[in-house]
C-alpha cells in the first residue's frame, strides 16, 4: 500500500519587519567584548 507524498513547499519564515539580523546582532553585542577582555587582561612578562 503506497501512500501520495505530500506536495512539497519550502518552510514558511517570518522575515523581520526591520533592524539587523540575529547574527549581526550578536556580534554587535559580543565583539566589543572579546576587545575589552583581550586589552584589559593582565600581561605576562
Amino acid at each position: 500500500m503506497t501512500y501520495p507524498l505530500p506536495a512539497y513547499r519550502a518552510a514558511q519564515r517570518p522575515k523581520p519587519k526591520r533592524g539587523p539580523s540575529m547574527v549581526s546582532m550578536m556580534l554587535l553585542l559580543t565583539a566589543p567584548a572579546v576587545f575589552a577582555a583581550a586589552i584589559l587582561r593582565p600581561r605576562s612578562r
